[in-house]
């Protein structure tokens, strides 16, 4: 065969696997590498730079796709600080699907540190949500994978600037960019705005989701995220708001004590939401709306102990699962409950009928094999000793004596507080909420017991709203004249003092002296002033 017979039977070869390898690049992409490869015209040692990009192409393409649950598995990310002049606060929890993989931590980076390093469970792409100084913001973990968050602090310790680097860093990004955009960093804060009248909580809602929307539909527009991504966050998006709207019932019933009756089309974007959705595998509000319209909203509670609700909710949600799921999401549902159930229960002879009555539905064995794996460890002996939910909560309650939990939080001013400002007073500290009718209803007798130690500067008033927007405390304190020190406690700080303190509800009071609790879960401000006339005698 000639040299020339020789150079065109290449050619062939190499056009047959350049286009074996076009034939499974999406169709834009496809159509975009045959133009090239007609224009150019190159022989086949031309050819080899071209077909790497392909292969990669293809490859990248495909990798998007194989995101799965992979239990047991870890995520890192390491905080780096420029500018650190003091020592830090920084909090850091993320929203997972299953109860045993939640991570929460608030620590603090000293100036020598300049850095410090979170282990979190990570069995699947995820979103987690950190506080620096007060400061929120989003990121996302991939499992296995380390994110790297670079924070320029200005001199007074805000957060000027914050760089991310890692697998996940097109996503982090956008979640920036977002804030930036919308001028909030969590859907939460913009929901809890809306007056307690449904009229104005859907049509808020519907906006709010229309604009979370929009904004990802043209941010895609111009910036490349993965396609699994875009579903997440669009399931997050969507169920969020559908689980709020349906919060709505219990809080107007249980806690207001006002007539629900929603408008016509209250439930119209609801109800034509997706029970099964294979899309939103990765979405933790997706997984929370399946709790509320499966088993929430077929049963009533009627002051069961805890191990009857236990067992009623549990057998009631693998039930409804089997009749409305599929696939994973019936594997990853499924295995949240029985894993609950398994981590808590005393009994586990229902445990282990529960499981042989559910063990065949799973299409998974990694699900099924960790179970196992779980059940193996215990015995009659050790969950003999478990204590219940109730008692498990109680060991975080405040003690007499105890030292008073860290907190660093700002007035309305911006000035910032922490407890070794409080050194040598006698602390008369209330938690509170916006929403608490009991909290508003206590502010006259406050401020005047307030006024009556107006002249006593070892007295301290200090009152912390949690659970709150920013925006409606400034305006309750402005409206009530709210005396004392006021200081806010955003989402993050509002779980960690709530955990620390033990706060079951608002309001909450404790009585404090020298950094030490001397009275916790005290009196209300009309019945403390005997306590505060002992302390200030001795």
């Amino acid at each position: 065969m000639s040299r020339d017979g020789i150079a065109r039977l290449q050619n062939n070869e190499i056009s047959s696997a350049l286009f074996y390898f076009l034939d499974r690049l999406p169709l834009a992409i496809r159509l975009k590498k045959v133009q090239m490869i007609h224009k150019l015209k190159m022989t086949w040692i031309h050819f080899i730079p071209v077909i790497s990009l392909i292969f990669w192409s293809a490859i990248s393409c495909k990798k998007e796709e194989k995101h799965k649950v992979q239990l047991g598995e870890n995520a890192v990310v390491k905080f780096s600080f420029e500018n650190l002049k003091d020592s830090t606060a920084i909090s850091l929890y993320n929203l997972s699907i299953f109860k045993s993989s939640k991570f929460y931590d608030n620590s603090f980076v000293l100036e020598e540190e300049n850095n410090i390093e979170f282990v979190i469970p990570c069995e699947y792409p995820s979103g987690i949500y950190f506080t620096v100084n007060n400061s929120s913001f989003t990121g996302f973990l991939l499992p296995k994978d380390t994110l790297r968050v670079n924070v320029q602090l200005l001199d007074n310790g805000s957060v000027e600037k914050i760089e991310y680097s890692g697998r996940t860093q097109s996503i982090c990004n956008y979640y920036l960019q977002k804030k930036q955009h919308l001028g909030y960093q969590d859907l939460r804060i913009p929901l809890n705005k809306a007056p307690a009248v449904l009229d104005q909580i859907s049509i808020n809602t519907d906006t709010l989701m229309r604009n979370e929307l929009n904004f990802l539909k043209q941010y895609t527009l111009h910036t490349h995220l993965p396609e699994w991504f875009i579903q997440t966050e669009k399931s997050q998006i969507i169920y969020l708001c559908s689980n709020y709207k349906k919060s709505q019932k219990a809080l107007f019933e249980k806690h207001l004590n006002i007539t629900y009756s929603p408008p016509k089309d209250y439930y119209k974007s609801i109800d034509t939401l997706d029970i099964n959705n294979p899309s939103a595998i990765f979405s933790y509000w997706y997984f929370d709306f399946l709790n509320s319209c499966l088993v929430y909203d077929n049963v009533t509670y009627q002051k069961q102990s805890v191990a009857e609700w236990r067992d009623l909710t549990t057998a009631l949600a693998l039930s409804k699962a089997n009749e409305n799921l599929t696939g994973e999401i019936r594997d990853v549902f499924k295995y949240n409950y029985l894993n609950s159930y398994l981590t808590q229960t005393k009994d586990l002879e229902s445990y282990d009928e529960l499981f042989q009555e559910n063990k065949n539905d799973f299409s998974s064995t990694n699900y099924l094999n960790d179970l196992i794996a779980k059940r193996s460890l215990l015995n009659d002996s050790i969950v003999k000793n478990r204590n219940d939910a109730y008692q498990q909560s109680a060991k975080n309650r405040l003690e007499k004596n105890d030292s008073i939990p860290y907190f660093y939080l700002p007035n309305s001013s911006g000035q910032f507080f922490s407890p070794k400002y409080f050194k040598e007073k006698i602390v008369y500290v209330n938690f509170w909420a916006t929403w608490c009718k009991p909290c508003i209803a206590s502010i006259p007798q406050k401020n005047d017991l307030i006024m009556a130690y107006a002249n006593s500067p070892k007295v301290v008033f200090l009152n912390i709203c949690t659970s709150s927007s920013k925006e409606d405390w400034k305006k309750m304190i402005d409206e009530k004249k709210i005396g004392g020190i006021n200081l806010f406690a955003n989402e993050n700080w509002s779980n960690i003092l709530i955990n620390k303190f033990g706060v079951s509800g608002v309001p909450t009071y404790f009585l404090v002296q020298d950094g030490k609790v001397i009275k916790p879960y005290c009196d209300s401000p009309e019945n403390i002033e005997d306590d505060l006339k002992v302390l200030l005698k001795n």
